[in-house]
């Protein structure tokens, strides 16, 4: 959980990043990056562009990092 949190945190200035951005935030293979962008964006936490080539954060991954952590 804590890469996606990681990912999370690297969108949250609601640019578009591109997916070697997001990996050398996370340090993980391209393979597992996409994966995590994928969950993400079934999820709606962010976008793909129509590349699939960038990221970028929707209002819900923004909200998710705004919840209370205990």
């Amino acid at each position: 959980m804590m890469n996606i949190d990681t990912i999370l945190e690297w969108l949250q200035d609601s640019q578009w990043h591109s997916l070697d951005e997001i990996r050398g935030c996370v340090s993980l293979s391209d393979d597992k990056v996409r994966r995590i962008i994928v969950f993400l964006e079934e999820n709606e936490f962010v976008n793909f562009d129509n590349d699939k080539t960038r990221a970028k954060i929707r209002t819900p991954g923004l909200r998710f990092l705004e919840l209370p952590a205990e």
